[in-house]
This record gives C-alpha cells, sequence and structure tokens, in this order.
C-alpha cells in the first residue's frame, strides 16, 4: 500500500532513503515539517526532493531507488515554521544534515531528534 504523506504528496512505498522527526520537548512525532533532500554536484547543490512529515513524523521516499548515486547528499529540515505553529520561539530556523553515501544500492534512514534549543541526528536503521 502506499505511504501517506502531508500536503497531498504522493511516495513510493519503497523508497532509498527516508527520515523521521521527534519532538523531545514533547514526546510526539513533528508533523508537517518540509524536508529537502539535495546532491552536492562539484560545489553546487542539486535539489532532488521535497516531501513533509506525516502525522507521524515520517518522511519516506526521499529518493526512489536505483536513483542513489555515491556522493554527499543534504536534508534540510524547515524548523522555525514547526516551531512557530507550536506557538514556541526556537534557535535554530532550520537544520541541515550533511551525509556520505558510499554505497547506493544500500537503504538508509536519517532520524532527527529536535527541541527549540537543540537538535540530535543518527545513522538509522
Amino acid at each position: 500500500p502506499p505511504v501517506p504523506q502531508a500536503a497531498g504528496v504522493t511516495a513510493m512505498a519503497e523508497g532509498w532513503l527516508s527520515t523521521h522527526v521527534l519532538n523531545t520537548a514533547t514526546g510526539l512525532p513533528a508533523a508537517g515539517v518540509a524536508v529537502r533532500l539535495a546532491r552536492l554536484e562539484g560545489l553546487r547543490w542539486t535539489e532532488l526532493a521535497q516531501r513533509w512529515t506525516d502525522e507521524d513524523g515520517r518522511c519516506p521516499a526521499l529518493l526512489a531507488p536505483g536513483h542513489a548515486t555515491a556522493g554527499t547528499y543534504k536534508l534540510r529540515f524547515e524548523t522555525a515554521p514547526y516551531w512557530q505553529g507550536l506557538g514556541c520561539a526556537s534557535f535554530y530556523p532550520f537544520v541541515e544534515v550533511v551525509f556520505t553515501v558510499a554505497d547506493p544500492a544500500q537503504k538508509l534512514h536519517v532520524p532527527l531528534l529536535i527541541s527549540p534549543y537543540s537538535y540530535t541526528t543518527y545513522r538509522g536503521s
């Protein structure tokens, strides 16, 4: 079955890269966060996809299987609008997570844990 996406975005159920955003201040998923995926090509970033986290804070299928290449990628999370929507001030207007892909055949999951004044990320499974 298809994976639900916020803002009417349809995605494949199986993707090469997924992410999950959790609000550690409340312990709840961060729904409605805009997420952009870009790849470094030379000295420039080329945007490949834009999605929004769903009600569970998940954003699967950022890039379809077979469309990845080895290289450097960036996930940009637009956190300011999320915090503003909750009536909170925040220190980070956005979070960028840059990572290197050595094996493009390997599926990746990059979670992000956020609070108004901190964030943490890690390579998930």
